[in-house]
C-alpha cells in the first residue's frame, strides 16, 4: 500500500472517530474526511504523469 493511500485511510478514520466523540467539531471532521478521499485519489498522480512523459 502506497503512502498516500496509509495517510488518506488514516485521515478518514481520525475524522470518523472525532465525528463520534466530539460531535460539536463537525466541521473539522468533514474537513479529515475529504482531505483524506483527495489523498486516495489524488495522491499517485505525478507518477501517472511521469509514465506518460516517457
Amino acid at each position: 500500500m502506497e503512502s498516500h493511500v496509509k495517510w488518506g485511510l488514516g485521515f478518514i478514520a481520525v475524522g470518523i472517530l472525532l465525528e463520534i466523540a466530539l460531535p460539536f467539531l463537525f466541521l473539522l471532521d468533514t474537513l479529515l474526511v475529504v482531505l483524506g478521499i483527495a489523498l486516495i485519489l489524488f495522491g499517485g498522480r505525478e507518477k501517472k504523469i511521469e509514465e506518460v512523459k516517457e
